[in-house]
């Protein structure tokens, strides 16, 4: 299934589409809220900060995620798209996938071909973690303090040069996103979910079989009443 990448967060718990039976799930974690506005802080920011910069991801390309070695996430990260696949029942299938996976795979939600509606190959963008949202539009701090940001490769390629024009808008005060701050942030909203990194397809398949043992629990709880 494809989505268009015109989402930038996604919907709060009490704004969860109905599954295919037509109930809301009844497995809900608190914070999720609290991350979706964290995520609509960031996105907020990484527009202006895009519009500053006069930088954006080329169409259609699929580098950074088809090359990074390790792309992480936090299990928390990772419960609005478990919660979505149970709730439209593909969560199954997306267990038997994610079974037995090579931590250094690449995400199963990459697309290398995507279509021409879409801009990117992530087939689930409003879902993805806040790695996804962060790289190559936040800053980081060097040994010395001082915040600089990596663009990737692509963009460097294509144009020369831009790297060091950036960095300069920033120093001459440029507003950015820092990637620390929103680390923090998303990690402190669950700290027993959300401090400890894994490989991305290891957080979804951790996220889908937490969230299946809740409902499990909670239709064994249900028959005994």
């Amino acid at each position: 299934m494809n989505e268009k990448n015109n989402g930038s967060h996604f919907p709060m718990n009490d704004q969860r589409k109905k599954n295919a039976g037509g109930h809301r799930s009844e497995v809900c974690f608190p914070g999720l809220d609290q991350l979706s506005e964290v995520y609509a802080d960031l996105e907020r920011q990484i527009a202006n900060f895009k519009r500053g910069a006069g930088i954006e991801c080329l169409r259609k390309c699929t580098f950074c995620c088809a090359t990074a070695k390790f792309v992480e996430a936090s299990i928390f990260e990772m419960l609005p798209l478990s919660l979505h696949f149970w709730e439209e029942g593909r969560a199954p299938e997306i267990l038997e996938k994610l079974e037995g996976i090579h931590p250094e795979a690449p995400c199963i939600l990459l697309n290398p071909n995507p279509p021409d509606e879409l801009s990117g190959g992530c087939t689930y963008y409003r879902f993805r973690p806040l790695i996804c949202r962060l790289f190559g539009f936040s800053a980081t701090v060097d040994k010395n303090g001082k915040p600089f940001i990596s663009l990737c490769v692509p963009l460097k390629e294509l144009h020369s040069g831009i790297a060091e024009r950036v960095n300069k808008k920033i120093r001459e005060d440029l507003p950015f996103p820092l990637m620390p701050d929103f680390s923090r942030k998303v990690a402190m909203i669950h700290p027993r979910l959300g401090q400890e990194k894994y490989p991305v397809n290891i957080a979804l398949l951790e996220a889908l079989e937490l969230l299946g043992q809740k409902m499990h629990f909670l239709k064994a709880a249900r028959r005994e009443t």
